[in-house]
């Protein structure tokens, strides 16, 4: 079986959409949802859909959600490999399945801003740098190296802080010309204005954290580097707010 997480956060439409390109994927996958405190119906239909499984806590964030859920899957059940996506993307019928054709301890796809930019399977190219965390396929031996995500980081830099410790353990996060549809920042742009601005100040928390942590802010010239000590390796498009809030 391969395993797949989703945060969630509201936005159920989006979830439901989602889910149904999981299902369609080339493979047999199980889903797992990680709910995030959903109001807005998630949780019912969630109870209706007897193809996922489901957990609901309160906001927990994005690491802490992303975290509880590979332990499961790593720790309690020993799988080898699993799939993390933003409950906010499409996927074509065969990316799980070519994702996982690469030897490589963490790979994503790119995501792309139209659904017919991934109607057709490209052509393989070497893998590139600068992964992109709405989307991405993580093996457990990258995870026991490289460790959990910073749960310090609730909402946001979660994903630069762990590239530049993934540099440091030598463990390559790579991207395969593999594309996605990804429509950014459903979380915020449906968030009510009071959730919306306890957003923003967690994401400024968030950043605050990151730069106590290296002594550099995300995207700084001092990221670039700290990132690029890894041979092969891209900086990532930093800091958007991530969506599975």
């Amino acid at each position: 079986m391969n395993p797949c997480i989703i945060l969630t956060h509201n936005c159920c439409e989006l979830t439901k959409r989602c889910v149904q390109s999981v299902k369609e994927q080339s493979l047999q996958v199980s889903v797992l949802i990680h709910d995030n405190g959903s109001t807005d119906g998630t949780l019912d239909w969630l109870r209706q859909d007897q193809y996922v499984s489901y957990k609901a806590t309160e906001n927990i964030g994005v690491s802490a959600g992303w975290n509880r859920e590979l332990e499961f899957f790593f720790d309690e059940l020993d799988h080898e490999h699993c799939l993390v996506l933003n409950n906010d993307v499409v996927l074509a019928p065969w990316f799980y399945r070519e994702l996982l054709s690469y030897d490589a301890p963490f790979v994503s796809g790119f995501s792309v801003g139209t659904m017919d930019e991934m109607k057709e399977l490209p052509g393989r190219v070497p893998l590139a740098g600068g992964p992109d965390f709405s989307a991405f396929l993580i093996r457990r031996s990258a995870w026991r190296k490289i460790g959990p995500f910073d749960e310090k980081m609730k909402f946001y830099a979660q994903d630069c802080d762990y590239h530049i410790r993934a540099a440091r353990e030598g463990v390559p996060l790579l991207t395969a010309h593999l594309p996605f549809y990804h429509e950014r920042s459903s979380t915020l742009r449906l968030a009510s204005p009071e959730e919306a601005e306890q957003i923003h100040a967690q994401a400024n928390r968030d950043r605050e954290a990151f730069k106590k942590k290296w002594g550099f802010e995300v995207g700084s010239e001092q990221y670039a580097r700290a990132v690029g000590s890894l041979a092969g390796s891209a900086v990532p498009f930093p800091g958007e707010i991530c969506e599975s809030l």
